[in-house]
């Protein structure tokens, strides 16, 4: 789990005012896309991402605010804007965080190490023998119009003033093609 995003969370959590409810939700992702058309790298395409997320309540009014960043001045601020925003909201005296309820959270085993160590020349490498794969295989198989790879590294964590205090990760991949078959006169595509 990611003690980094846990430990943003605790520290806006512990700027919480008095009277005052924050629950705070952190993520970071990383994803790569290749796309590979008759033997050549069509696109190649690796993002990262991070953000924060605060919601506040105080004075049974709720406000939100979130960043694409988590630099220490950025996470201030959005606490402060989530604050502000609050003074704006409709009062609803129901209004409060979750509280844990002693049910332990389940662990979930979704994080493999080794795909974050895949090189980005293997990723590819898998795009350009699915697409030799499926052209193989049979020949009534005139095209492959794409043969894809993609995954995704995430983490997250969800801190708040009630007492919630969670991470997770996860990876996913998976390799895809669409390809066009003949047979005569009949023409057919398949996506798998």
């Amino acid at each position: 789990m990611s003690e980094e995003l846990l430990a943003i969370g605790d520290r806006i959590v512990a700027m919480a005012r008095p009277g005052e409810q924050v629950e705070v939700v952190v993520g970071r992702s990383t994803s790569t896309e290749v796309r590979v058309y008759e033997g050549q790298v069509e696109q190649l395409a690796s993002a990262t991402s991070a953000g924060i997320g605060v919601r506040v309540i105080s004075d049974h009014r709720q406000g939100f605010a979130y960043a694409g960043s988590l630099d220490d001045d950025v996470l201030a601020e959005t606490l402060a804007d989530a604050r502000d925003n609050a003074t704006f909201a409709t009062s609803d005296e129901w209004l409060g965080l979750a509280e844990p309820d002693g049910v332990p959270v389940p662990e979930l085993d979704l994080f493999r190490d080794e795909l974050a160590k895949v090189s980005t020349e293997s990723k590819i490498d898998l795009a350009m023998e699915l697409e030799r794969a499926v052209r193989a295989q049979d020949g009534r198989i005139t095209g492959v119009e794409a043969a894809d790879y993609a995954d995704g590294i995430s983490e997250g964590a969800v801190v708040s003033t009630t007492g919630i205090r969670t991470a997770a990760r996860e990876t996913s991949c998976y390799v895809s093609t669409y390809c066009v078959a003949q047979d005569g006169d009949d023409t057919q595509t398949g996506f798998g």
